[in-house]
């Protein structure tokens, strides 16, 4: 951790705010389906940095304001669900495909499309609440550069801490699937630290992030495909039998190129 920590910071808040309000305004746009995943990254990358900031003395109206941010990005769980969904139920009709099946995609698209500009209305809190993030982080990013990086330091190895005991305990009972859901959230949230860190950090801390990412994905695939196959039922897609087979028979919950659902927020 050599580099100028306030210098960095800044950079990185500057940034996430950019990726955040750029996202929300494409929440509208109907051929562009990646931008509520983007706009939750967004959060997501933002929140993990606060999390560092949040232990400083007179940080109080940070961890308020972050709370927010959780409510926000909370708001987009299940519409970021169903994206994912749709997204595979798409490549389960090339298996097979029926009236019913295509009629019930047409109805998701318009749903969808429904829900990003809902989402979008509620996400122009998004132009007080930054704004006011960023006031206060003001008094705590004019810290010594040393008090900010051992702040940050001390953080994530409370994360990485957290999740190498959630690792150990799912080691020992890896049918258990709370076990694994917790590890894979802390699995991502030291990930998201690391990546909010930059260059601050150190090889040895990337490498532990591209490993948390891995975990993340690998105790991801079984879980969100069982959940797939539960939501179909619930929600009584008119699913072809040929298609259902191609998903029980071990299909990517993950197509090409698409991120994964949302899992928590």
């Amino acid at each position: 951790m050599s580099a100028s920590a306030r210098r960095i910071l800044k950079r990185r808040l500057a940034r996430y705010r950019r990726d955040i309000l750029l996202a929300r305004q494409q929440l509208s746009a109907a051929d562009n389906g990646e931008a509520l995943h983007r706009l939750r990254i967004g959060l997501r990358q933002l929140r993990s940095l606060l999390r560092g900031l949040s232990t400083l003395p007179g940080a109080a109206p940070l961890l308020r304001l972050s709370a927010q941010l959780r409510q926000l990005a909370c708001a987009g769980n299940d519409w970021r669900d169903r994206e994912v969904r749709l997204a595979l139920l798409q490549q389960a009709a090339g298996e097979a495909d029926s009236k019913a099946f295509a009629a019930w995609r047409r109805r998701e698209v318009m749903a969808l499309q429904a829900g990003r500009l809902d989402l979008q209305q509620q996400a122009m809190v998004l132009d007080q609440l930054l704004p006011a993030l960023r006031r206060a982080c003001i008094p705590l990013l004019a810290r010594r550069n040393r008090r900010l990086r051992c702040t940050l330091r001390r953080a994530l190895l409370q994360t990485r801490r957290r999740y190498r005991r959630a690792r150990r305990d799912w080691q020992q009972q890896p049918d258990d699937a709370l076990l694994a859901h917790r590890l894979r959230l802390l699995a991502k949230r030291l990930r998201y630290q690391i990546e909010a860190g930059g260059k601050l950090l150190g090889r040895r801390w990337q490498r532990r992030a591209r490993r948390a990412r891995d975990w993340q994905q690998r105790l991801g695939d079984e879980r969100d495909r069982q959940l797939l196959l539960q939501s179909i039922e619930h929600d009584r897609i008119p699913l072809p039998a040929a298609a259902r087979r191609w998903l029980e028979q071990g299909a990517s919950v993950h197509p090409a190129g698409l991120p994964p659902a949302a899992g928590s927020c």
